[in-house]
């Protein structure tokens, strides 16, 4: 009993290692979707909730099934999250353009949804209103744009 019990536990630290390493490595990629991890559906999620979605990434990042996760199990299981990831994207990107929902865009879905985006960044960029964005402006957006990634880039490091 008590080399079963130091077994689940290294097995739990181990994918506490894994995690961390994986979610370290996709710095950026949204959490873990909410309702997913939520598997009794109460809106909540508790602490066995989360462990029990770690432990079933650790599991699926170890395809041979021996509770060790090798760097070709990780680098495999983790390009399979990222393809995952980029065709949800890919999907909600193509619905939000099908705006009639039958599975095609059209010339019009597409310039409407081109329209509504050129607008805003129009908008933005047209700071004196007078409908047509000058040179002066254009660098304002630039340098605006500059300062916010470089922002952003160091949040993330730290």
């Amino acid at each position: 009993m008590k080399k079963l019990t130091i077994a689940a536990l290294i097995t739990l630290g181990l994918g506490g290692v894994t995690y961390a390493a994986m979610a370290q490595q996709n710095r950026g990629a949204p959490p873990p979707n909410i309702e997913k991890m939520d598997t009794n559906a109460d809106g909540a999620i508790s602490k066995d909730e989360i462990d029990a979605n770690r432990a079933e990434r650790f599991y699926a990042a170890d395809a041979n099934g021996d509770n060790l996760i090798s760097p070709e199990e990780f680098t495999t299981f983790s390009e399979a999250e990222r393809e995952r990831r980029m065709q949800e994207r890919q999907e909600r990107r193509f619905s939000r353009l099908d705006s009639d929902g039958d599975g095609l865009i059209t010339a019009e879905e597409h310039a409407a949804a081109d329209d509504e985006r050129v607008d805003r960044m129009f908008a933005r960029m047209d700071t004196d209103s007078d409908g047509v964005i000058s040179e002066a402006e254009r660098e304002a957006a630039r340098e605006m744009m500059s300062e916010r990634r470089g922002k952003r880039g160091k949040g993330r490091r730290g």
